[in-house]
């Protein structure tokens, strides 16, 4: 692994648009040690792996997606959905000028179309009705989580589009 600072950030990113690009991640942390006003880039191979002990340890950063189905080490039941715990190990590691990041990736809009909830506003206000009269009106809790998804889709999304969104987060981040 390679901790890298030659490159500039519109050459890099330049890099993460090819249609060849590896896989990568981009990561702006707010960590104790940490410049606040850097993006780190991380490049390298991504793998899967059964268990959390399982993921790699040493000189290379790495990038776990943890997924939460993983709860089931602890000994807690879960419904698995079969999400796999993904780690990114990086070959090569860039920590980039917010600044020229932000100049540097896309700067495009967004369009998402077919935004909607799964489940229309009045059938969810029925479930929600349905748990206070019979969970919480019956003692059997006080909190509860009642899962509903909004959904949308961004006609041909692609990698430019995910660095625009991305941008879009720096920009906005406060505190």
């Amino acid at each position: 692994m390679s901790q890298n600072s030659s490159p500039s950030a519109s050459a890099l990113i330049r890099r993460l648009l090819a249609e060849d690009a590896p896989p990568f991640a981009l990561l702006r942390r707010r960590t104790p040690g940490r410049d606040h006003d850097h993006v780190e880039l991380l490049i390298g191979g991504v793998r899967e792996a059964d268990r959390l002990a399982d993921l790699p340890v040493g000189a290379s950063p790495a990038l776990a997606l943890v997924p939460f189905r993983q709860i089931a080490e602890r000994g807690f039941d879960v419904r698995d959905d079969g999400t796999p715990l993904s780690v990114l190990v990086a070959d090569e590691s860039y920590g980039l000028e917010l600044a020229e990041v932000l100049a540097a990736l896309p700067a495009h809009e967004v369009t998402v179309a077919d935004l909607g909830f799964d489940v229309p506003d009045g059938e969810y206000a029925d479930i929600v009705r349905r748990v206070i009269r019979d969970e919480i009106g019956q003692g059997e809790g006080a909190n509860f989580v009642i899962r509903r998804t909004f959904r949308g889709e961004i006609p041909g999304f692609g990698r430019a589009d995910a660095l625009a969104l991305f941008r879009r987060l720096l920009a906005g981040e406060r505190g």
